[in-house]
């Protein structure tokens, strides 16, 4: 019976073209617009960490002392002295410290000019805990964290700049006046939202290369716009040394605990470090330390801008519109067939059949109108990714689950807006119909 609705669907559009080519358009210019803000909203909402995001934590402790009431607010900085301090614990499975610089490289086998690149500094549990995949090699070691080594792990954007895509693992880079050793090379990595930066920087792509974070303190390369810097207290001496020793918080420390013992184990040794600090003049304003997981990180970040949800709330208002409108083609449609209804329902077909019969007819032009929906979809994100070109191209892709849910919602709200329409067409009364054939 399906296949023989569906046989008069098709006949039905032959007959009136012009009808079914107006729903199909409202229907694919509703599906089209509200499909491309979702996708990027969706894709920017997306667990970065799916594996591991309830155990991946934020570390982070207000030692701001300047007597301001900050409420409930955070930083989700630290300052050295105290990532210093706590790193060493031992009850974290890894921990990654995380910073940024920004330095001229070059390939110092080529004739060419140096490139101004984005630096990240942090250590070799990174690559562990971030679960970044390797093209070429691999990170480093502790060992090259302990001794400041000068090595270096490229992206392989940064890889197909300077060395061709080639595996350029043992070569070196010109790392400003000195030489780098290239360790590893990553594969494409999509982290996203790049969570563990600055927050402005959640959508853009990795940093150009990563160095020890102890390299960093060891050359003294001082920090830039790459990191949020905040420094309540201003600190004698101008020099590198003094500036560690500042109560400024420009580190970032994660930590992966693997289970809710080792999270309260933590949180216990962390207070037990801040209590001590107070008691040496430090953390006057409050005790006040979190371990954030990834999740509510983003939250509390507000990575997914409400930008980006009234878009999608207004697209969705334009699809209801492009519905209503829809909705009156389908009473046009319907009323044309008050004959044809009335001679069926003479011959037996109840009003179930009718109904049957025209919700079938409006799946498939919902089907149709989300096929048209996801073309005009793709378009839209075509468009959005040279528009906003500093956000990662991948939150311009929609995969299978979008793409199913895409004809789904279609063909849901094709007969949920047509409810109306076949309502009213399988109350035709035979009669009235017969006399007037």
């Amino acid at each position: 019976m399906f296949s023989y609705y569906v046989k008069l669907a098709l006949i039905s559009f032959k007959r009136t073209p012009l009808l079914s080519f107006l729903m199909v358009l409202l229907i694919a210019m509703g599906i089209g617009a509200t499909m491309t803000t979702f996708t990027v909203s969706y894709m920017m909402s997306q667990d970065p960490l799916p594996s591991k995001s309830d155990r991946v934590f934020s570390v982070q402790m207000d030692s701001r002392g300047d007597g301001y009431d900050w409420g409930e607010s955070s930083l989700a900085e630290i300052t050295y002295m105290d990532m210093q301090n706590v790193i060493n614990s031992g009850i974290p499975k890894h921990h990654v410290v995380i910073s940024a610089v920004s330095t001229m490289l070059k390939n110092p086998q080529q004739q060419t000019q140096a490139i101004k690149s984005k630096v990240r500094t942090t250590n070799a549990d990174f690559f562990t805990m971030f679960e970044t995949p390797f093209l070429f090699g691999s990170g480093w070691d502790e060992q090259a964290d302990k001794q400041a080594q000068q090595v270096i792990v490229l992206t392989k954007k940064s890889n197909n700049r300077f060395f061709n895509g080639e595996n350029s693992v043992g070569r070196f880079l010109q790392f400003g006046d000195v030489l780098y050793q290239v360790v590893g090379v990553l594969d494409d990595w999509q982290l996203m939202p790049k969570f563990y930066g600055v927050k402005t920087e959640a959508f853009s792509e990795p940093h150009d290369v990563f160095i020890p974070f102890n390299t960093q303190v060891k050359n003294e390369l001082m920090v830039g716009n790459l990191v949020n810097n905040t420094c309540w207290k201003s600190y004698e001496g101008d020099d590198f040394a003094a500036f560690l020793a500042s109560e400024c918080m420009w580190v970032v420390l994660w930590v992966e605990l693997d289970n809710d013992a080792a999270r309260e184990q933590y949180q216990a040794y962390i207070d037990r470090y801040a209590q001590q600090q107070r008691d040496h003049g430090r953390f006057a304003n409050r005790i006040y330390n979190r371990l954030v997981d990834v999740k509510q990180y983003l939250v509390d970040e507000e990575i997914v801008s409400d930008d980006s949800k009234m878009a999608v709330w207004l697209s969705v208002l334009f699809l209801i519109v492009c519905l209503l409108n829809c909705m009156g083609l389908m009473m046009a449609k319907f009323h044309g067939k008050a004959g044809e209804v009335g001679l069926r329902r003479a011959v037996g077909a109840s009003k179930q059949h009718i109904v049957a019969q025209f919700s079938v007819e409006l799946a498939v032009i919902g089907f149709i109108g989300g096929l048209v929906g996801l073309i005009l979809a793709q378009f839209g994100l075509a468009i959005a990714e040279n528009l906003y070109n500093y956000l990662h191209a991948s939150l311009m892709q929609m995969n299978l689950i979008l793409v199913l849910s895409t004809l789904l919602l279609a063909v849901l709200v094709s007969c949920t807006f047509g409810l109306l329409p076949i309502f009213k067409a399988s109350l035709t009364q035979p009669s009235s119909q017969l006399k007037s054939l």
